[in-house]
């Protein structure tokens, strides 16, 4: 049965909302009153600790855990969704990994593994909400892509994979807009998360000098905040302040891919 208590706020769906970009997407939304977010993380160790950061607020958020890369995940994903809230406005496509290495150093396992979580998750999930998306009177997709899509540079298997977010979000956009479902990207430049300690590239120490490095490097002398630079675009392109912007790959990067 479909509860109808909620049913004023947007639905909105955010994978990997429990960490890094995806959780500053999550924090953002929350504040806007307007949402009821949908967190999918395929880590209940992230969920717990997400749930600890958020405090009190935390009960207003849906959190599932389960794999976009796994159709089978999607599946169960979208059948929660259907029966407790019988439709969805929003999909912030955001849940990510990355291991650095070009062609002489990446595994085939690393390079199959970042493709599927990637580029392939996103296709899988979003194909699976695509019924509860149409259900919606102004649905927006927001994929979650990345600068280095058009600048290579420290992943290839990354780098390949977000510009097939780009393309995907382009392709989306054109077969969607018959059903008025908008579909956007958001390219951010270097933003401090976790996703390089996660692979092991980095311990603390060397990810916080990395970063302090870069800022150096960015036209605006600073790298991105997860919540205000990138959070606050997603909200911007969800809402109905964005109805007439569609397959766009908008980049927030302090200006380094014009450098």
């Amino acid at each position: 049965m479909v509860l109808k208590y909620k049913m004023m706020k947007k639905i909105c769906l955010v994978t990997g909302g429990t960490s890094g970009i995806g959780f500053g997407i999550l924090q953002n939304l929350l504040e806007q009153k307007d949402y009821q977010v949908i967190s999918l993380s395929r880590s209940q160790t992230s969920i717990n600790a997400a749930k600890q950061k958020l405090g009190q607020i935390a009960a207003s958020v849906d959190f599932i855990q389960g794999d976009i890369s796994i159709p089978e995940d999607c599946q169960k994903v979208q059948a929660y969704i259907s029966q407790k809230y019988g439709r969805l406005d929003g999909l912030v496509n955001c849940a990510g990994i990355i291991k650095l290495g070009g062609i002489e150093k990446q595994t085939i396992d690393e390079w199959n593994n970042s493709i599927n979580v990637n580029l392939t998750g996103s296709f899988i999930l979003t194909q699976s909400l695509l019924d509860l998306l149409k259900q919606s009177s102004s649905a927006s997709i927001v994929n979650i892509s990345s600068m280095h899509s058009q600048k290579p540079g420290g992943s290839i298997s990354y780098c390949v994979a977000k510009a097939g977010v780009d393309m995907l979000t382009k392709c989306l956009a054109q077969e969607l807009s018959k059903y008025r479902i908008r579909v956007n990207s958001v390219n951010p430049g270097a933003v401090k998360t976790n996703i390089y300690l996660a692979s092991g590239d980095y311990t603390e120490e060397e990810l916080t000098r990395l970063m302090e490095a870069r800022k150096e490097t960015y036209p605006l002398g600073r790298i991105g905040d997860a919540k205000k630079d990138i959070g606050s675009m997603v909200e911007f392109l969800l809402s109905d302040k964005a109805t007439w912007i569609t397959g766009a790959n908008i980049f927030i990067d302090g200006g380094i891919s014009i450098k």
